[in-house]
């Protein structure tokens, strides 16, 4: 198979090779005049597309095998984008949702391949099915009256010795997150200012590898902070773990011996999806739960770079369909961009990108980074202000409170 592009690729060291569910897999990328291997078929593609009016993030085609001897990319990532947004269009537009700018957005690209300019395709096709989601979104919440139980949260990855950054965050904050607990006095202040708040608690486990001493451990952790942590993340970064049944026995014995502890916690496992640091952690999760392990909850994390809106719908509506209520962490895009990703309205985006959390019943809770990042806008400024994205989730999550009936 020979792969052209009309221009879109700079670096083929970012091109990635999926399943055909959109999971990155550990293969090299193409090479010029090398002979890749292909994945077995059907398989997809993903790069991240510089495209006008939208910045520079992955976009994905699937559904492909060797059959064809050439593929264009910027066609192949179009006509993927294309009939997602012709059939939203299709079938949402006369049900009442407003469809007016995606409607926009698909003439357009519908006029660009008649003249076969597919860069230019690509960026409204990607355009009418972001715009497509979100106002499908915005029209269910309408319809459902906005969501009366949601956690709005942050994450924090160190600690810190004052109440006030939570503070300046309330309302919506209800939620905080430890990305890594253990048993120290460190993480005190936060649980004393979270007191004061009263947002529910939850924490990743530090030493949550399955191993031999393992449940020991996270026994003796549990029991250090009976009361004060309401959900923990039994095991984390699930990505990282090849599956296979010993692994899921221990699993199922760490989630066991945690609710033997302190029977009210909920039990997560965490995982992190994404194409530029290639990873999922999907399929264990799908074992984890045909086999019964007891959890109550996936916590998914997503980066804002590793696909558009329209692919965050469709990755929450797959992990949706595994049955258990789905926690959310997403980074969110620096004003000035990350490398070489962008997103031409990243405040914008947080509003889109709630929007889209809210509208699915099976989402719980959304988290960001408490402090801003190089991959990531955090929910403080550097003056420890609420952020223009901060800003912005909270009157998303104060538009979802006034249509509550």
């Amino acid at each position: 198979m020979e792969i052209r592009t009309e221009g879109l690729v700079d670096d083929w060291a970012q091109f990635r090779w999926t399943n055909d569910a959109g999971d990155a897999l550990e293969r090299l990328p193409p090479q010029v005049d090398a002979i890749a291997k292909l994945p077995p078929a059907p398989f997809g593609i993903a790069y991240p597309a510089a495209l006008e009016g939208i910045g520079r993030v992955y976009v994905w085609a699937d559904k492909l095998t060797p059959r064809k001897a050439t593929l264009m990319l910027e066609q192949l990532l179009t006509m993927r984008y294309l009939r997602a947004a012709t059939t939203l269009v299709r079938k949402y537009a006369w049900r009442g949702a407003s469809m007016e700018s995606a409607q926009q957005h698909l003439q357009s690209a519908q006029a660009l391949q008649s003249q076969q300019r597919w860069r230019e395709c690509l960026a409204a096709s990607v355009a009418a099915a972001e715009a497509s989601v979100v106002s499908l979104a915005r029209a269910r919440l309408e319809r459902m009256q906005g969501r009366m139980a949601f956690l709005w949260g942050v994450w924090v990855e160190t600690p810190i010795d004052t109440e006030t950054p939570l503070r300046a965050l309330t309302p919506p904050l209800n939620f905080v997150t430890i990305r890594s607990v253990e048993q120290s006095e460190k993480w005190s202040p936060l649980l004393h200012a979270a007191l004061e708040i009263r947002p529910a608690i939850a924490a990743f486990w530090a030493g949550c590898d399955p191993g031999s001493q393992a449940v020991d451990a996270l026994r003796c952790l549990i029991a250090a902070y009976r009361g004060s942590i309401r959900y923990w993340n039994i095991v984390a970064n699930l990505h990282r773990w090849e599956g296979s049944d010993v692994l899921i026995q221990q699993i199922g014995a760490l989630c066991e011996a945690g609710r033997a502890v302190d029977f009210s916690i909920i039990r997560l496992l965490h995982g992190a999806h994404g194409f530029y640091e290639p990873h999922s952690p999907y399929a264990l999760l799908e074992r984890c739960t045909e086999a019964g392990v007891p959890y109550e909850a996936v916590h998914l994390e997503w980066g804002w770079y590793d696909g558009t809106l329209y692919d965050l719908d469709q990755l929450l509506e797959r992990y949706g369909e595994l049955g258990k209520p789905v926690h959310l962490s997403i980074s969110l895009p620096p004003e000035a961009g990350y490398g070489i990703f962008s997103r031409a309205e990243p405040i914008a985006w947080v509003e889109q990108a709630c929007l889209i959390a809210l509208a699915k019943p099976f989402v719980v809770a959304l988290q960001v980074p408490l402090q801003a990042t190089e991959r990531s806008g955090g929910a403080l400024d550097a003056d420890g202000r609420p952020s223009a994205h901060w800003q912005r989730l909270t009157q998303t999550a104060a538009w979802n409170s006034s249509i509550l009936d």
